[in-house]
């Protein structure tokens, strides 16, 4: 890409990240958290050899999380149109966003759990049931250094099987961005939990053993 100076690099930085608020359908507040980000970063000269793309997605990513809004990276590293090596380059700056110019604090688990029940289409029976899965986990410590996507997503599953509502393992991994392993991982985790607490020990009440 040519040289370009610093009005032209924020012009293009600011079209981009409106560009990924605009096809995340995110709130005005995200909007002004990013662009007040850009403009700090860039005052610090911060940015300058990264593609606007890729410094966009960690700034919107930052912003997001500032906002306590749970979407996930490889979300706006596809609606920014990143390539796999875009999308490492883009965690890696916004890591180095997050350890050498802000504190940034991810959404709560069950920020994740009402987003993911939304995407899915499931009522709040279920999203009161999985709630209750993941307060049982976390005092347990279970949630402790995991993917936080990956325990609301395992939550939402065991909560579905206990309402006898139909979904699929690979529907909620799709919409969490995780893969069917993962989910099944939690899943066994999750479950061994309630077992002792829950007394949800009978596996025939489980549709299909998972291998």
């Amino acid at each position: 890409m040519p040289k370009v100076n610093q009005k032209e690099r924020t012009i293009i930085l600011t079209k981009e990240i409106t560009r990924g608020i605009e096809k995340l359908n995110l709130p005005y507040s995200t909007l002004k958290g990013a662009l007040d980000i850009a403009e700090e970063l860039l005052g610090k000269k911060i940015g300058k050899k990264f593609s606007p793309k890729v410094f966009a997605a960690a700034i919107l990513y930052t912003a997001c999380l500032e906002d306590s809004h749970p979407i996930l990276m490889k979300e706006i590293c596809k609606a920014i149109g990143l390539n796999k090596k875009e999308q490492r380059k883009s965690m890696e700056v916004y890591s180095m966003i997050a350890q050498k110019i802000r504190k940034v604090l991810k959404p709560s688990m069950n920020k994740y759990i009402e987003r993911l029940i939304d995407s899915l289409g499931l009522n709040d029976n279920v999203k009161t049931k999985a709630l209750q899965i993941i307060e049982n986990a976390k005092q347990r410590g279970l949630t402790s250094g995991r993917n936080p996507i990956s325990i609301a997503a395992a939550a939402i599953y065991i909560a579905a099987k206990k309402l006898k509502i139909s979904i699929t393992q690979k529907e909620i991994a799709s919409k969490a961005h995780i893969t069917e392993v993962t989910l099944r991982n939690r899943y066994k985790e999750l479950l061994r939990i309630i077992e002792g607490k829950d007394k949800f020990t009978t596996k025939k009440r489980l549709i299909t053993p998972l291998s």
